[in-house]
């Protein structure tokens, strides 16, 4: 239980940094630091890693019953949630 609460913990983690990355690359990419293509794959990987870790962090429950008792005990849950 504790290893399936650690990686909804790492899902939630590696979800907002995915969005961090994803608005990093746009305003570098309004103010010229990169390139507009860089800014495209920068931003579909980002767009990739969300999809991929935001369910997990926000409905562990659709991966079973003992993911959703993970979900309760993981600390960057939305309170309403669990």
């Amino acid at each position: 239980m504790k290893t399936r609460a650690m990686l909804i913990n790492l899902a939630s983690v590696l979800a907002l940094l995915s969005l961090v990355i994803g608005l990093l690359a746009a305003v570098l990419a309004f103010t010229g630091d990169v390139s507009f293509g860089s800014y495209k794959v920068i931003f579909n990987l980002a767009s990739l890693a969300w999809f991929i870790f935001s369910p997990l962090w926000f409905v562990p429950q659709i991966f079973g019953e003992a993911w959703k008792e993970a979900g309760k005990g993981a600390w960057l849950r939305p309170k309403g949630a669990n």
